[in-house]
């Protein structure tokens, strides 16, 4: 199912979701072969945000898919920035060797915010108006 999510998602976005994807690729490879040299003072984290609303996602917001997934999923910088800065803040800086991926839009949450669209009408227009 969250093939099908992503493919929607990124529909028209070839390139983009690509490139998101890659970045979770290079920082397993990177962290895994700092552990392979025995690096000890490195550590690659990985930050995921989600949908943002920011200007590139909002040109794309021309058919009816993308205005539904945009007002179902994405949230506006300052709401994303709140959850992640602390989260950030809190990833211990000595001692831990253990990377960190945070996620703001988990494959739960987008489940679940579909649903409540679905089932409810939930964040219907947010964002752009949808027909």
């Amino acid at each position: 199912m969250m093939n099908i999510l992503n493919f929607l998602l990124f529909l028209r976005f070839a390139a983009y979701g690509a490139t998101k994807r890659s970045v979770v690729h290079l920082t397993k490879s990177l962290q895994a072969e700092l552990q392979m040299q025995d690096v000890k003072n490195v550590m690659v984290h990985n930050l995921s945000p989600g949908m943002v609303t920011t200007d590139l996602l909002m040109s794309g917001a021309n058919t009816k898919q993308a205005k539904f997934f945009i007002n179902v999923l994405a949230e506006p910088a300052e709401v994303v920035a709140e959850y992640l800065v602390p989260n950030i803040r809190s990833i211990p800086t000595k001692g831990s060797m253990k990377p960190t991926y945070i996620r703001f839009l988990t494959g739960l949450k987008a489940y679940s915010q579909i649903f409540s669209r679905l089932a409810f009408g939930a964040r219907r227009n947010r964002y752009v108006l949808e027909e």
